[in-house]
């Protein structure tokens, strides 16, 4: 079945949404957080796996999609679908807090982009 590219940036932003919820939830303070609790790392991976994926079907769709480190994005889905054992509580912490609120705020102009164009 053929999407539409609004459907993955939409699918972008509801994951987006759900790690900053799972990490609100649980109160997650530290990469320690993450450690102990494995059904929290093992939404945190789900999550980040679809935000991958979502990001490398919209990026076969638009080639120039303004993603700052899409490669890495669709790198770290690889990583966790296939290297899962290389998957580090820190790793994804800081990915959390240093560079998902940039990848929220460019989901939310890449669809404010798309409605427009699709008007």
């Amino acid at each position: 079945m053929k999407h539409n590219i609004l459907k993955y940036p939409g699918d972008v932003r509801l994951s987006v949404l759900d790690i900053e919820m799972y990490i609100e939830k649980e109160k997650v303070t530290s990469s320690a957080d993450i450690e102990k609790n494995k059904l929290l790392l093992d939404g945190l991976c789900r999550r980040f796996a679809i935000i991958g994926e979502a990001i490398f079907q919209a990026n076969k769709i638009d080639k120039n999609i303004p993603i700052t480190d899409k490669t890495k994005i669709m790198g770290l889905r690889h990583i966790i679908v296939h290297d899962y054992d290389l998957v580090r509580a820190p790793d994804l912490w800081n990915i959390i807090r240093f560079k998902l609120p940039a990848l929220k705020q460019e989901i939310i102009l890449l669809i404010e982009k798309y409605e427009q164009e699709s008007l």
